[in-house]
């Protein structure tokens, strides 16, 4: 059963699997996002040459920034639908909207994206052209209020520092660490109480330096809780070479 939740909007099934669950079986959080990363690139494959035309150009769209609301997550076995749609292109930048439904039709998840498109072998900026703008399709607006900002450390306390080298199953195609790893080294690392008690319900993702095969990173984990307990925040920062190349701060509450 694939839902079709706006028929003007690229959008693509799925069918939960048993890769990624949490204990309840119910998706992870990194699992789901790897679905939503996916629908991007299955957008692109449905526009003619456009993968042949990027790689005549040298040119690559890196993802810089998410924000993402969490409304429920989908059990083993149940399906989903997500639509994405371009919402504007502007300068070097190009924003696109996310929105996952369930098999009622209720939004589940919505998110907010910000890309970058690079010339690979410069890693410089370049421009999208119209004619590239043209080949997404209907741009639509976000359907999240748009912020990308992620909040100040105020408040927080360290909760753990771990050290990771990566390897080659964090790898992608453009030859650097994928996005959702990032999320996924967090995740291995949130203290266990946290991890089975609680439920994301919002993320932030900054992307400020590319990682690569073999680099040796610091992954440092801060808490912020409310008095009542029932919602807790996580703040991680990702460091390479003394340098930080991830913010990721995610919000919990009590399941």
């Amino acid at each position: 059963m694939i839902i079709q939740n706006n028929p003007e909007k690229f959008s693509v099934g799925y069918r939960v699997g048993f890769n990624g669950l949490m204990p309840d079986n119910s998706i992870g959080l990194p699992q789901f996002m790897t679905y939503v990363q996916e629908a991007s690139l299955f957008h692109t494959f449905t526009i003619p040459g456009a993968f042949d035309y990027y790689d005549k150009m040298g040119w690559v769209w890196i993802l810089t920034h998410w924000q993402v609301e969490i409304a429920a997550y989908p059990k083993v076995g149940e399906k989903i639908n997500i639509a994405t749609w371009p919402v504007r292109f502007k300068g070097y930048f190009g924003e696109r909207g996310f929105e996952a439904v369930n098999m009622d039709g209720k939004t589940i998840l919505a998110a907010n994206s910000n890309w970058i498109l690079l010339d690979r072998s410069t890693l410089k900026p370049v421009r999208p052209n119209e004619a590239i703008a043209q080949k997404y399709g209907a741009s639509f607006p976000f359907i999240l209020q748009k912020d990308f900002a992620l909040p100040a450390l105020d408040g927080f306390v360290p909760l753990n520092v771990n050290q990771y080298t990566t390897t080659r199953r964090d790898i992608d195609t453009n030859n650097h660490v994928n996005n959702v790893k990032y999320l996924e080294w967090v995740f291995c690392h949130i203290p266990n109480e946290i991890y089975t008690g609680y439920k994301p319900t919002a993320l932030k993702v900054a992307y400020k330096k590319e990682t690569l095969l073999g680099e040796t990173l610091n992954i440092k984990l801060f808490k912020k809780q409310s008095d009542l307990n029932s919602e807790i925040e996580i703040f991680a920062i990702i460091e390479k070479n003394g340098q930080i190349a991830t913010e990721i701060h995610i919000t919990l509450r009590k399941d």
